[in-house]
């Protein structure tokens, strides 16, 4: 393996008056006027500097890390690995720091060598499974390397859900999704987003009936948030009831618009996930310019979804009958 070389750094000054001054004055040093030999007293030779050892470099390291100064802490863990190269923590550290910089593959050579030096690091596949997941989009074995971090520090969990959530609803296992909302309730059971996830088990498993009934009755005895009047749309969007759908997406936009951020918790864009929800609804419901305006506005939100300019097209020709 190649290991990256702290680069030379270069100081340009861009407008900073301190930092302008400082090397002014240091110039004006360089340019006084010599004492004259007589003048001068002996100084004793400058002691070397001691080099910092591995777990000095890995602190700095660290505090690069936190301050956002990726290349800092990148090269900083190099210099700790050259001096230790069993160090696992640096390994990890370091993995982090290409993960945030895009290298994925250098990403995942060091999460895997910090797995093979400290197998029972619960971090180390906590931080492979990161790797997996959004460097490589491979939600299987991002989910093992989860799975694997909460089987040997269960106080993961908590923060390890809404990534092993994603996981297991991009790779379609219906399975996991139940355990996951159930295992959400039993670390939740007063927080009302359990019966989001409790409702998107259901339609993961094709029940929407059952979804209606479970998340209405919740909506109904202890208030819903945009989350829940979303999820309760989806499972009318999934029995085909699409005047009831576009009453609970209308709902979430309603409190969305308030100030309600519950639907930003597991979605990366909620404007435009409701927007597309909205679309389709008014679409199926014959609202054909309230559909067209909706998926525009999803468009304008940054919707990734390939076919939404057809979505569009089918809006447009559905005003024109």
């Amino acid at each position: 393996m190649t290991v990256a070389r702290p680069q030379q750094v270069t100081v340009t000054v861009r407008g900073d008056g301190h930092l302008f001054l400082l090397i002014l004055l240091l110039a004006l040093t360089g340019c006084t006027v010599a004492p004259s030999p007589a003048a001068v007293s002996p100084l004793p030779a400058p002691s070397p500097t001691p080099t910092p050892g591995p777990t000095v470099l890995y602190d700095q390291g660290l505090a690069c890390q936190q301050a956002g100064d990726w290349e800092c802490a990148r090269a900083a863990f190099t210099r700790a690995l050259e001096l230790d190269p069993g160090l696992a923590p640096a390994y990890r550290a370091r993995a982090a720091v290409h993960l945030a910089l895009g290298d994925g593959p250098a990403a995942l050579q060091d999460a895997q060598t910090a797995i093979m030096l400290a197998p029972e690091d619960a971090g180390a596949y906590a931080l492979l499974g990161e790797v997996l997941r959004r460097a490589f989009n491979d939600p299987i074995q991002a989910l093992d390397a989860y799975d694997a971090a909460v089987r040997r520090d269960s106080s993961l969990a908590p923060a390890l859900f809404l990534a092993r959530w994603e996981c297991a609803v991009a790779a379609a296992r219906s399975d996991l999704i139940a355990e996951l909302a159930a295992e959400y309730a039993r670390l939740h059971p007063d927080d009302p987003m359990r019966m989001y996830y409790r409702g998107r088990a259901l339609l993961a498993q094709g029940l929407p009936r059952v979804a209606i009934r479970v998340v209405g009755e919740t909506i109904e005895q202890e208030g819903g948030s945009a989350a829940l009047w979303f999820v309760l749309g989806e499972a009318y969007a999934a029995d085909e009831a699409w005047r009831e759908a576009v009453i609970c997406y209308e709902q979430a936009r309603a409190l969305m618009e308030a100030g309600d951020s519950s639907l930003g918790a597991v979605s990366g864009n909620p404007t435009a996930a409701l927007a597309l929800a909205l679309g389709t609804a008014y679409l199926h419901a014959g609202r054909c310019g309230d559909a067209e305006a909706a998926f525009r506005h999803a468009q304008a939100s940054g919707a990734c979804r390939p076919d939404l300019l057809t979505l569009v097209g089918q809006a447009m020709i559905c005003r024109q009958r």
